[in-house]
C-alpha cells in the first residue's frame, strides 16, 4: 500500500472516531444496568491526571500520631477519663486537659512516624496541632475538649444512645477491679487482614484496661509470618473456610466463631502438633493463659499442651464432640507446643493467646465476605463458641466487597438486618458495632471516582444496623466521603494502595486511631454522665 493511500486510511479512521466521539452522549449508552457504550471525549483524550492530597487528609494527619507498627505508644490519652475513687469528686474528670491515669509505661519497637507538611486545620486551635521536628515523634492534642470536636461520631438510633452502656460498665470494672476480664471480636473483609485495624484498636485499648496478647489465631496460618510469635507445624493440616470458596468436600456447616477451622489429621504415628515460639518484646507476643477450641469426630481423643518445655496439661479420654482446653500458666508464655491424638481426626477452630485478665481482642477477617455468613453456619456449635468467648462487644465491618456487584440494596440491607437479628439471639446482651465500608474508587475517561454505589451500600448498612439497635461507624464519611480515596493514595507516605480500595498499614492505622477515638469520646461522655449521677 502506497504512502498516500495509508494516509488517507488513517484519516478516515480519525474522522469516523471523531463522528463517533460527537454523536454519544458524555454519559455513553446504557446498554444493561451494569453495562454501557462510552467513547472518550476530547477533553479526556488530552486531561492529565492531577491529584493532591485533600486538606481534610492533610488535618487527618497532622492530628495523629500513628506510625505503620501499631504497637508504639501516643502517650496519654485525653480521651479515656481518669479512674476515680468511690469518694472523688465528679467534677474533678470534667476539666480540660484530663488524661489517661494509667498510661503503658514499657519500652515499644521504633517505628516509621507520618512525615508530612501541615496546613492550620480550621476546627482546631492552632495551638493543638501537633508539630514534628527530626529529633521527635509528632505528639496528640492533650485538650480532650479540642479532640472530641474533631473526632466522627459514631452514629445510634434516637433514644438508642446508650447501646453501648453494658461494655462500658465492663470497661469502668476492668479499670476499678470488679470485672476480670471481657474482650472485643473484630469481624471484617480483606480491609482487616494481617491484624490491620485491629492491632492499633487493641493496643490502645490494653494500654488502658489491661491485657495482651493476640487473641484469637486460627491453627493454620493465613499469612507467612506474625509479629507476635512464629509457627511451625507437623502434619497434614488443611484451612477450610466458610466465606469464600468452601471446600465441597465438607459435608457440614460447624465452622466456628471464626468461620474457619484446621482440619486434624487422624493420629498415627507422631503425633499432629503444632508449635508457637512467641515473641515477647511485643504486647501480643506476652500472654499467660492459653484456650484451645477443637472438635473430635470419634471417642478417647486427647490433647496436650507443653509450655516452656514442661508438659503443662494432658486431656485424654475425650468424647466425641466440641471441646474448649482452658490453661492459665501464671507465668509468660515463651513456646507452646500442642499435640493431638484425634482417632478419626477432628478441627480446631481456633487458639486464644490471651492473658488471664484484662481486655482481648480477636481479629477475624474474612476476605472476599458480604458479613451474610454468620446465619448459614451451625447455629449451636456457633453459639456455643460464642458463650465461651464471652465477647462484651462485637465489631462488624463489611460492604466493600459488595460494592462492585450491587444489584439490589435494599436486599443487602434486608439481609444484612437478618444477620443482626441472628447475632444479636446468640448474644442477646452484647452490643454491636457496625463499620461501613471505606471509599473505594474505580478508573473512568481516565480519572479515579468514587464507585457510584458506595454511598447505598453505606445506606444500606446503616438503615440495617440502626433498626437493629447497634452502632453505625462510617469509615467513608470519617475518611473524606466521595472521592477522597485518591488523597489516601497520594499521600506522603501513601495511606492507600494503588488498587484504590485497600489502606495500607499505615493509612489503616489511621482509621483505626479515628474509630478508636469515636469509641472512646463516647465512652467518655458516658462516663462524665454516670459520675454525675
Amino acid at each position: 500500500m502506497r504512502p498516500f493511500r495509508i494516509l488517507i486510511f488513517f484519516a478516515a479512521v480519525g474522522m469516523l472516531l471523531m463522528i463517533i466521539a460527537l454523536a454519544l452522549p458524555d454519559e455513553g449508552i446504557r446498554i444493561t444496568k451494569n453495562i454501557r457504550i462510552a467513547f472518550f471525549s476530547f477533553q479526556d483524550l488530552y486531561q492529565q491526571e492531577s491529584y493532591f492530597m485533600d486538606a481534610e487528609v492533610e488535618e487527618l494527619l497532622s492530628l495523629s500520631s500513628v506510625t505503620e507498627d501499631p504497637e508504639t505508644d501516643p502517650g496519654p490519652d485525653p480521651l479515656v477519663p481518669p479512674v476515680l475513687s468511690p469518694n472523688a469528686d465528679p467534677a474533678e474528670s470534667k476539666g480540660e486537659g484530663t488524661a489517661a491515669a494509667v498510661p503503658f509505661t514499657e519500652g515499644d519497637s521504633p517505628a516509621k512516624t507520618i512525615k508530612v507538611e501541615t496546613v492550620p486545620a480550621k476546627t482546631i486551635p492552632e495551638e493543638t496541632i501537633p508539630v514534628e521536628t527530626a529529633a521527635a515523634k509528632p505528639v496528640r492534642p492533650v485538650n480532650a475538649d479540642s479532640l472530641a470536636h474533631a473526632v466522627f461520631r459514631l452514629q445510634f438510633a434516637e433514644g438508642q444512645e446508650n447501646v453501648l452502656a453494658p461494655f462500658f460498665r465492663e470497661l469502668d470494672g476492668l479499670r476499678t477491679g470488679t470485672v476480670r476480664r471481657t474482650r472485643i471480636i473484630h469481624y471484617g473483609d480483606s480491609q482487616i487482614e494481617n491484624d490491620r485495624m485491629t492491632g492499633l484498636i487493641r493496643y490502645r485499648l490494653q494500654q488502658h484496661f489491661g491485657g495482651s496478647g493476640t487473641g484469637l489465631v486460627p491453627a493454620v496460618p493465613i499469612y507467612d509470618r506474625h509479629l507476635a510469635y512464629r509457627q511451625d507445624q507437623k502434619g497434614d493440616w488443611e484451612r477450610h473456610t466458610f466465606f469464600g470458596k468452601r471446600d465441597p468436600a465438607v459435608s457440614h456447616n460447624a465452622y466456628g466463631a471464626m468461620a474457619a477451622f484446621a482440619s486434624v489429621p487422624p493420629a498415627g504415628g507422631e503425633m499432629p502438633s503444632l508449635h508457637f515460639a512467641f515473641n515477647t518484646g511485643r504486647r501480643t507476643g506476652r500472654c499467660d493463659r492459653i484456650r484451645v477450641f477443637f472438635h473430635s469426630e470419634a471417642g478417647d481423643a486427647s490433647l496436650v499442651l507443653r509450655v516452656n518445655d514442661t508438659i503443662a496439661d494432658t486431656l485424654s479420654h475425650l468424647p466425641p464432640g466440641y471441646h474448649m482446653a482452658d490453661l492459665s500458666i501464671g507465668t509468660g508464655v515463651e513456646e507452646l507446643g500442642l499435640y493431638t491424638g484425634f482417632p478419626r481426626g477432628g478441627r480446631i477452630y481456633g487458639l486464644s493467646f490471651e492473658t488471664d485478665s484484662g481486655l482481648q481482642v480477636d481479629n477475624i477477617p474474612m476476605r472476599g465476605s458480604s458479613g451474610l455468613v454468620f446465619s448459614k453456619m451451625d447455629r449451636d456449635q456457633l453459639g456455643a463458641m460464642l458463650e465461651d468467648l464471652s465477647p462484651g462487644l462485637l465489631i462488624l465491618q463489611f460492604g466493600g466487597n459488595v460494592v462492585p456487584f450491587l444489584t439490589d440494596a435494599d436486599y443487602y440491607r434486608r439481609a444484612f438486618r437478618r444477620e443482626l437479628r441472628f447475632i444479636r439471639g446468640l448474644c442477646p446482651d452484647v452490643p454491636v458495632i457496625v463499620i461501613g465500608p471505606s471509599d473505594m474508587s474505580l478508573k473512568e475517561r481516565g480519572q479515579f471516582i468514587t464507585y457510584p454505589a458506595v454511598e447505598q451500600v453505606r445506606d444500606a448498612l446503616k438503615s440495617a444496623t440502626l433498626q437493629s439497635g447497634c452502632g453505625f461507624w462510617d469509615l467513608y464519611e470519617a475518611m473524606g466521603g466521595d472521592n477522597s480515596m485518591p488523597s489516601f493514595v497520594q499521600a506522603d507516605p501513601p495511606l492507600a494502595k494503588k488498587d484504590y480500595i485497600h489502606f495500607t498499614p499505615l493509612g489503616a492505622n489511621l482509621v483505626a486511631e479515628m474509630f478508636y477515638n469515636a469509641l472512646m469520646l463516647e465512652y467518655r461522655n458516658y462516663s462524665l454522665e454516670n459520675r454525675s449521677l
